[in-house]
């Protein structure tokens, strides 16, 4: 496993600075004839995929002492603040979001260390940002404008991976030492969340046809796996699963449908035998770990070598960070020992939200963390909309990209998690309008 500060060679400045220039010239063409709140997430996207590409000028320090990637993560929270709609979205979004804020607070107050807890409120402030504008996006231009334009601005990171597989451009990624061509980003991890936001802005897109959704959706994975990350390869399953289902049901009759959707998930199990010989051995550790589960409840001591590099040293990683939190004191077992203590205290995150939220927040902020995401997926799952399984799908696949990595720690994550968001409370909401005429209709019906 890598340190944080490990990143991918970058692309020479004589095909970065033109692809650069051009990508703003694009930006500035996707900002014509929409409406403010499509603009701020036009420039939202594009700003962060270019400011990621570019690590050793973002993660630099600004002239506030702020670096500039938490530099243009504020100007961003202030400049959507002013722009966001007095719509029935704001209870919905910021409902689940405000526990979770106040553990931090609480979190904070305990603990005396403020930084973290700070840059915390930040990092959600910007998600619930994200999401209300989405929202208040797709409802003034509508979703498939909307989605299609933020899906140009993909173009950036798989135009630097196709230089980086060109030229060779690559780093060792986790502890086997195999390749990943990410374009210069930092790391595979925030790069491969890119590709996956990519995968889903085309799926949900109700504009396009299922077959340009599958063509850009073997684009994002071939990225993907070039990118060698093996959570976003599992997270990748599910929004796949939502694609091929909605591309076979929406091709047959409404009457005919669940029958097509039964015969899509027997033909997707028929393929499964298939994916360990596809794979290889990178996913050698998830069958050592199914057939001995004892592994996850270890002491770090107990931990032989052979263990220790189990999933690139997840285990062990999750196994130190809960053996910290139970020697802490009862109220630590409650809020945590603060938001990013762990930055100075170990060299790698936790690679699991839940297990970090744990140690950061205590019992009380990772039932905030499930609060959030289970509003989320409630949300998902009663939408009268064509695209409920594929949004049922892909709120399942954010979950399991946060049982190995922390999404929530990176802007990458929490674009991806606030386009999904504001996504499903449009189509939950919209469903709804659409249903009341009806029961209108009915209650005017003369007896």
């Amino acid at each position: 496993m890598l340190a944080l500060t490990s990143g991918s060679p970058p692309i020479p400045i004589f095909l970065l600075l033109p692809t650069m220039l051009l990508f703003c010239v694009l930006v500035v063409v996707l900002c014509l004839r929409v409406g403010a709140s499509t603009r701020f997430l036009i420039l939202a996207f594009a700003l962060r995929l270019a400011m990621s590409a570019m690590p050793k000028f973002s993660f630099a320090s600004s002239p506030l002492g702020l670096s500039w990637n938490a530099l243009a993560s504020v100007v961003l929270v202030l400049i959507g603040s002013l722009l966001l709609l007095r719509s029935r979205a704001v209870p919905l979004i910021l409902a689940p979001v405000v526990p979770l804020l106040l553990v931090i607070v609480m979190s904070m107050m305990l603990n005396g260390e403020a930084s973290g807890a700070v840059e915390s409120l930040v990092k959600y402030a910007y998600f619930a940002i994200i999401a209300l504008t989405a929202y208040d996006a797709f409802m003034a231009d509508g979703a498939g404008k909307v989605l299609l334009r933020l899906l140009f601005t993909f173009l950036l990171p798989l135009l630097l991976q196709g230089f980086s597989l060109l030229l060779h451009i690559a780093k060792a990624t986790e502890s086997d030492g195999s390749t990943s061509y990410i374009g210069g980003y930092n790391h595979e991890a925030s790069f491969s969340i890119i590709l996956l936001t990519g995968l889903l802005t085309a799926i949900l897109n109700p504009r396009l046809r299922a077959l340009y959704k599958l063509a850009i959706a073997a684009i994002c994975l071939g990225g993907i796996f070039a990118a060698n990350y093996r959570t976003a390869i599992i997270t990748a399953g599910p929004l796949m699963l939502g694609l091929f289902i909605a591309s076979i049901t929406g091709a047959v009759r409404p009457a005919q449908r669940p029958i097509a959707t039964i015969l899509g998930l027997l033909l997707l199990l028929s393929a499964v035998p298939v994916l360990p010989i596809v794979a290889g051995d990178r996913f050698d550790a998830i069958k050592t770990l199914a057939q001995n589960p004892a592994i996850l409840s270890k002491d770090p001591g107990e931990f032989s070598r052979a263990d220790q590099a189990l999933l690139s040293g997840r285990l062990l990683l999750w196994s130190q960070y809960v053996n910290a939190w139970e020697a802490g004191t009862p109220p630590q077992h409650m809020l945590g020992f603060g938001a990013n203590a762990w930055e100075g205290r170990y060299r790698y995150y936790a690679h699991n939200t839940l297990i970090s939220t744990l140690y950061e927040l205590g019992v009380l902020g990772v039932a905030a963390m499930l609060l959030l995401w289970i509003w989320m997926f409630v949300l998902a799952l009663t939408a009268r909309t064509p695209a409920r399984f594929t949004l049922v799908m892909a709120h399942l696949g954010f979950f399991l990209l946060n049982m190995a990595t922390m999404p929530f720690w990176m802007i990458e994550g929490l674009l991806f998690y606030g386009l999904l968001c504001g996504f499903t409370v449009h189509a939950n909401l919209q469903g709804r309008m659409a249903k009341r005429p009806v029961a209108n209709q009915a209650a005017l019906r003369p007896v």
